[in-house]
């Protein structure tokens, strides 16, 4: 399958932000996330890195 896990960085911590995302798409300055179920979140973020090969994103928060 080809879902990804997304983290994202607060400060000086990373944590798990959602499992089995399918689809990411820019809306202004927020990414939303859409996950294989259907579940959406809209976070204030930019991306950071994605590893295609590991199936995983990693976001950096832009709220402050």
């Amino acid at each position: 399958m080809c879902e990804a896990v997304v983290y994202i960085e607060r400060g000086e911590g990373q944590e798990l932000l959602m499992d089995d995302v399918v689809e990411i798409k820019p809306e202004g300055k927020k990414i939303l996330l859409i996950d294989v179920f259907g579940e959406q979140k809209l976070v204030s973020a930019r991306i950071k890195e994605v590893r295609l090969m590991d199936h995983e994103i990693y976001l950096r928060s832009s709220e402050a």
